[in-house]
């Protein structure tokens, strides 16, 4: 209903093809040739299908500067995008939120498509989703996949609320935000999470003591290990130990060492 609706505002005169921001935002492609007036008519009427039908928004957020200073430098190239970071955590957030409201249906995750990041959440993203509850990890349909936005036309909902977020916080000066006041009144809002510097400092603590870390740096070296990655788990290796019980075993071992910590 969400795509025909917006699909349908899309072609309304004057019509475009597809909504990406950063067009609007310049006046370019879709919006070449279009008053500033006419292009943010046209984003208040893409903004009113939203409102219209009162979707459950969300969002989780890092810093990006702090990412490039504190983890980034310290990660294997695969763990240093922070669109893998937050692909995991708006699926662990959201999915809580469904466990606490008592929902029971299975949510699939789609997200834009990102450069690298959709490889490496299909390898990692078994291993990853152990460390959520079970009453958690059962709405998950299935490993999130990577969709182009002019075929998955949602998408561009989310670019645009996205886009008017990150605007709202940097701030800037004489920013006239009217779509996202609209977008404000259009349903329920998520904040699923925000990774903080101290949380950042730690896990670039522990990639520092990864063995081998500073052989992953490069994308060549990722590339390969990608490879080798996706052959271990053809034959049945299950990160991070390689069986299941092993996985147990280690995990009751760090558990028992922490109670017993003084």
């Amino acid at each position: 209903m969400f795509a025909e609706a917006w699909d349908a505002e899309l072609k309304a005169a004057p019509a475009i093809k597809y909504l990406k921001m950063s067009q609007a935002q310049n006046l370019g492609g879709e919006f070449r040739g279009w008053s500033r007036q006419d292009c943010d008519a046209k984003l208040l009427a893409l903004a009113s299908v939203i409102h219209r039908l009162h979707p459950i928004s969300f969002q989780f957020s890092i810093s990006r500067q702090k990412f490039d200073q504190i983890l980034k430098p310290a990660s294997p190239r695969g763990l240093a995008s922070p669109h893998f970071t937050c692909c995991f955590g708006i699926v662990s957030g959201v999915t809580r939120f469904a466990v606490n409201e008592g929902g029971n249906i299975p949510i699939e995750f789609i997200f834009d498509e990102q450069d690298g990041v959709s490889v490496d959440i299909q390898l990692w993203f078994e291993a990853m989703k152990t460390s959520l509850p079970r009453k958690v990890q059962k709405l998950i349909r299935s490993t999130p996949s990577f969709k182009n936005d002019l075929d998955m036309v949602p998408l561009q909902a989310a670019d645009m609320l996205a886009w008017h977020l990150r605007r709202e916080h940097e701030k800037r000066e004489n920013d006239v935000l009217p779509v996202l006041e609209l977008l404000r009144r259009s349903g329920e809002h998520l904040l699923c999470g925000e990774i903080d510097e101290p949380t950042m400092t730690r896990w670039a603590d522990h990639h520092r003591s990864l063995p081998a870390v500073n052989v992953l740096k490069t994308k060549p070296q990722w590339q390969n290990f990608r490879k080798e990655m996706a052959a271990l788990l053809t034959s049945g290796f299950i990160p991070p130990r390689g069986t299941r019980w092993k996985n147990a075993l280690y995990f009751a071992r760090e558990r028992l060492g922490k109670l017993f910590r003084f």
